[in-house]
């Protein structure tokens, strides 16, 4: 299946969204020719700019052996959806593969984070900064964590006075362990060797992490994933402050392995990945996917995202979707932002049709935790569109990107955009 990434930008001021509000889907440049995957967004300066990873394998005969070769790229977008690069340029193009970029803007840069595999064995976490002009001011990248085996799926958040890097670790060599460097807006790793954030002794893994910051002192939410590493594989989740790089002793949530009876534990059904945490002004959206089947079992459909409260504990649970005539839709890679009076959150997710119709959709979510209406953003049978992630101004003005699949197999993968404005 090809994929294609493309743009959403969009503001709001109720929670009622309208299909005639959004602008015509458009392209952005290639980044030679190349298959675009995973895109990240953040806002800052008055820019969007969007990360991808472009290309994922050597040309060659794949029978004889498999070369990995994608690099990250960027392109910026205005807050009127005006493209303001002729071509995607490189965020890092070292040997073997980079991917799955993630991004925040803090102190007049953004820091894009990406796993990387340049040492050819294992994951490691790499960051460069680029400014709203486009400059990348690390073009080789700069290591954030590599200890010995895999360090992977970063993520990073801007808490007002550093950036913060969260990642799963398996530097224990028995389980994942949760992870987390501040760096500074020079580039500096505060923490070379890395700060150990959640961990428990054998048989229990943390992954998955997401950290939000609704604050400017420090101080950001961390939301994570976890299970029990034996025969039955009960799962868990919960979340810990983080303040100056180190966390609380004591969670602020924590679901104990769910059973039956705990249906709306967040993110704690068979693990429910990929997650995402956004800030308000009042607390935390927590979103997670539930279109993951293990074996006969499924995960828990009857809730697709949390409220916390701004302490940290759970305030509620409730469907992206609505609930609907039948089984409410499983969901995949949700997303999320907070665009100045309510959460926008995207996800995908399959149809009944076949093939499978799989569609990017979106809602507003109010500050108390009640969603609008789903909108469809892009995505049909014979071009499918999948992995949104979600970036906003903070002023009503959003930009939701995601890949869409060509219609064509020897199509390219392309980069769109459209735009949503507000009354």
């Amino acid at each position: 299946m090809r994929s294609t990434i493309a743009l959403l930008l969009c503001g709001f001021l109720g929670t009622a969204l309208a299909e005639e509000s959004l602008a015509p889907e458009a392209l952005l440049p290639l980044a030679e020719g190349q298959d675009a995957f995973t895109p990240a967004a953040a806002f800052g300066k008055g820019v969007f700019l969007v990360a991808w990873q472009s290309g994922n394998l050597e040309e060659g005969d794949l029978r004889k052996e498999i070369k990995y070769a994608g690099d990250i790229v960027a392109c910026r977008v205005d807050a009127a959806g005006k493209v303001l690069d002729a071509k995607p340029f490189s965020v890092c193009a070292a040997k073997d593969l980079q991917e799955r970029p993630r991004l925040a803007f803090g102190a007049g840069v953004f820091l894009v984070v990406w796993q990387d595999l340049r040492n050819e064995k294992d994951w490691d976490v790499y960051g460069a900064r680029v400014t709203p002009e486009g400059e990348v001011l690390d073009t080789a990248g700069f290591l954030i964590a590599g200890s010995k085996h895999n360090q992977a799926l970063p993520q990073v958040v801007w808490d007002g006075k550093n950036f913060l890097v969260v990642w799963q670790d398996a530097r224990s060599g028995n389980r994942y362990e949760i992870y987390g460097a501040r760096v500074s807006p020079e580039g500096k790793v505060r923490d070379p060797e890395g700060s150990l954030l959640v961990t428990e002794k054998a048989p229990v893994s943390r992954f998955g992490p997401v950290v939000a910051s609704a604050a400017n002192d420090g101080k950001s939410l961390l939301f994570w994933l976890g299970s029990h590493n034996n025969f039955a594989r009960k799962p868990l989740a919960g979340s810990h402050f983080v303040q100056d790089g180190k966390a609380a002793d004591q969670p602020t949530y924590e679901t104990p392995p769910i059973s039956n009876t705990e249906k709306k534990a967040p993110g704690g059904q068979y693990g429910q990945f990929p997650m995402s945490l956004a800030a308000g002004p009042k607390g935390y959206l927590g979103t997670w996917t539930t279109s993951i089947f293990l074996g006969r079992g499924a995960a828990l459909n009857d809730a697709h995202a949390a409220l916390f409260k701004q302490d940290g504990q759970l305030d509620r649970t409730f469907l992206l979707t609505g609930k609907g005539d039948k089984e409410p839709p499983r969901i995949r890679n949700p997303q999320a932002a907070w665009d100045g009076t309510g959460f926008i959150a995207a996800w995908d997710m399959g149809g009944n049709a076949r093939p499978p119709a799989e569609k990017v959709f979106l809602t507003r979510i109010s500050s108390d935790g009640q969603p609008g209406d789903m909108l469809h953003v892009s995505g049909a049978a014979e071009n499918p569109a999948i992995r949104p992630t979600v970036a906003s101004n903070g002023t009503g003005v959003t930009l939701i990107a995601y890949e869409k699949h060509p219609e064509k197999g020897d199509m390219p993968i392309q980069i769109g955009y459209r735009i949503l404005k507000g009354k």
